[in-house]
């Protein structure tokens, strides 16, 4: 049950198992989420996922800032710019196995339909440069 008192499927899923037996097994051209009966959920092949990565964010500005606000008002101090370009197959199949992407599952039956949110693909902020081949200080 969800928060809202709905069935519903949120997961994390890692190389470890998850508390419903659920894991990722990486090969070296796709991605599976297994069961610990060994069972395959659902695949994707790594040469889609980081073509569809690619159509999504080709290019990546990542600014970093110190924020601080004095008298109401908020200021920025701009301390780092770096431009993210290109990814690769192989490139994304290594932070999947050193768990630098995680895969989230997401969606709750509605009771006539299940209402599915889409998989997330995700990373964490201080990881996110080593999702693309190229990375430039600005």
């Amino acid at each position: 049950m969800d928060k809202d008192g709905r069935q519903g499927l949120y997961y994390t899923l890692s190389l470890k198992p998850n508390s419903a037996g659920l894991f990722l097994d990486i090969h070296t051209t796709g991605i599976f989420v297994r069961h610990i009966s060994g069972e395959v959920i659902a695949s994707w092949k790594l040469q889609t996922l980081a073509e569809r990565f690619m159509q999504k964010l080709p290019t990546l500005l990542f600014v970093s800032t110190f924020t601080e606000e004095r008298g109401g008002v908020e200021y920025f101090h701009y301390y780092r710019a770096q431009l993210m370009k290109g990814t690769s197959s192989e490139l994304l199949a290594d932070q999947f196995r050193a768990e630098n992407i995680l895969v989230d599952l997401r969606l709750h039956d509605k009771g006539t339909m299940a209402r599915n949110h889409g998989t997330g693909f995700r990373t964490y902020e201080n990881k996110l440069s080593l999702l693309f081949n190229n990375v430039k200080d600005l």
